[in-house]
C-alpha cells in the first residue's frame, strides 16, 4: 500500500496492518513498537493492538503518540491506541521480517550447497561448510 493511501477502518485488518506500518515514517524505538504489534481491530478511532510482553517497554507514551500521529494521515485522524493482552489475527510486521528472512537464508544455504563446484569440494578433498557462514546477498 503506499504511503500516501488512505485506510478505512473497513479496509484495516491484520493484512494491510502489516503492509501500512511497514511505510510509517517512524524510527528508532517507535519503529519498533509498530513493528512489534500485532492488529486485533480497528473501530471508531480506536485501534486496538496486541503486544508481547517481553515488549511492554514499548508502551512508553511518547512512543505511543509518536505511532499515533504517523497513522493519522492514513486513518483520518490520530487513533486511540489501546493495548489489549490477547494473541493477534496474524503476524506483526516484526514477524513477517523474521520469516522472510529465514526463508532467504534457508534458500541461500540451499543454493550453495547444490552448485557442482561446492559439492565437488566436499567429496574430492572432504571440505565442510562452517555453520552460519552462508549469507544471503541482501543480508552482505
Amino acid at each position: 500500500m503506499p504511503a500516501s493511501a488512505s485506510t478505512s477502518s473497513a479496509t484495516l485488518d491484520a493484512n494491510s496492518w502489516t503492509d501500512l506500518v511497514g511505510t510509517l515514517p517512524l524510527g528508532g524505538p517507535a519503529k519498533e513498537l509498530a513493528a512489534h504489534a500485532g492488529f486485533l481491530g480497528y473501530d471508531a478511532g480506536v485501534l486496538r493492538l496486541s503486544l508481547s510482553s517481553g515488549d511492554d517497554h514499548l508502551k512508553a507514551p511518547g512512543l505511543v503518540k509518536r505511532l499515533a500521529d504517523a497513522l493519522a494521515p492514513h486513518l483520518g485522524g490520530a487513533p486511540q491506541i489501546r493495548f489489549e493482552e490477547q494473541a493477534a489475527g496474524g503476524e506483526t510486521l516484526h514477524q513477517r521480517n523474521a520469516r522472510e528472512r529465514d526463508a532467504r537464508q534457508v534458500a541461500a544455504e540451499q543454493a550453495f550447497l547444490a552448485d557442482p563446484d561446492v559439492q565437488r569440494l566436499m567429496q574430492r578433498h572432504g571440505a565442510t561448510v562452517v555453520p552460519d557462514s552462508i549469507r544471503p546477498f541482501d543480508d552482505a
